[in-house]
């Protein structure tokens, strides 16, 4: 075993990316043992963190790709909120693209949707649940526009 055992600080474990890094182990012996054999075949959390936030860079760009086609309006919301949320969108549209029955209508839905908070707000819902949710929103953004477009028609009269 390559873990070494510091008596105040914890154990010392060397990964599999090569990296040493310290690790407060508690259970019984045999259970820190265990854990110590684990950690050894996992990246530190540097490596971690890098290799995931790669995976998402690229997972963003293929999904962007893939929706590029559909010319959808921009989001609106703080920068991080869009940043976000423009992820956020392409992965679910990416999906909805290629799943047959929300063929066209994911798209459509959710096109109406430029508020970058909701899509955040809204990330962790099943398909179905957020093309209600969508949809709703949607018509709720639909009657605010046409409102606001009579109310401008009205005043200017």
């Amino acid at each position: 075993m390559s873990a070494e055992h510091h008596p105040v600080m914890g154990q010392i474990i060397t990964h599999a990316c090569g990296h040493e890094q310290i690790h407060y182990l508690s259970g019984f012996a045999s259970q820190q043992e265990r854990k110590a054999r684990w950690l050894e075949t996992t990246e530190c959390r540097t490596c971690f963190a890098a290799t995931k936030q790669t995976e998402q860079a690229e997972a963003a760009v293929r999904d962007g790709a893939a929706i590029a086609h559909l010319n959808l309006p921009l989001l609106t919301g703080s920068d991080r909120q869009v940043a976000w949320a423009t992820t956020l969108r392409a992965s679910r549209l990416c999906r909805f693209v290629a799943e047959p029955v929300t063929k066209g209508k994911g798209f459509q839905v959710c096109a109406l949707v430029t508020d970058a908070k909701w899509w955040i707000d809204h990330r962790t819902l099943t398909d179905t649940d957020f093309l209600i949710k969508a949809e709703r929103s949607g018509v709720q953004t639909n009657f605010l526009a046409s409102s606001n477009r009579n109310l401008a028609l009205s005043k200017s009269t």
